[in-house]
């Protein structure tokens, strides 16, 4: 049995989706990815239901195993610390009706897996993701980020198995 991965980048403005297929063997396949965009101008609280509507029409579309979101990190400004973590909420919930197993990993962890270095700049981390699915066409930030987030679990998910070498092989191939 395969397990799919929703891989979750939450954002007040934008929210990235990504979705990636792991094997029995191990390998990692791309299925799908996607930005949400909930208007600069629309008030907050419609920002949360429009991120929330979304997540459960991801979730009914791809039908995944298990959903990996972006920890909230720690910024400067608490205010908007506070926002990510009500939209990071509006996500959980909708996974949450769907009895869904999320994971969460911090920007640190993800960078760290995929790159190796926990302190990597988006582009890289972007370009990595890129390479470990064979993606050629253009990928956004916010989506590569959740693509991102779902490869880290998916690596971390493999380990657990003990069958990591797959993905772990085709990774060291890209530095």
């Amino acid at each position: 049995m395969t397990t799919i991965i929703l891989g979750i980048d939450p954002g007040t403005n934008i929210t990235g989706y990504g979705i990636v297929e792991l094997s029995n063997e191990g390998s990692l396949k791309y299925i799908h990815h996607e930005i949400i965009k909930t208007g600069l101008k629309n008030k907050y609280t419609k920002k949360l239901s429009v991120i929330f509507q979304t997540t459960q029409k991801i979730i009914e579309k791809f039908n995944p195993n298990h959903v990996a979101i972006e920890s909230v990190f720690f910024s400067v400004n608490a205010g908007t610390a506070i926002k990510l973590g009500q939209a990071r909420g509006a996500a959980i919930c909708a996974c949450g009706n769907h009895e869904l197993n999320i994971y969460e990993y911090s920007p640190r962890k993800v960078k760290l897996i995929l790159t190796d270095n926990g302190a990597s700049d988006k582009i890289e981390l972007q370009r990595n993701v890129k390479k470990t699915l064979n993606i050629r066409r253009e990928l956004e930030i916010d989506a590569s980020d959740a693509l991102a987030v779902a490869i880290c679990h998916a690596i971390i998910f493999n380990e657990d198995k003990n069958n990591t070498f797959k993905i772990m092989e085709k990774r060291l191939f890209l530095y």
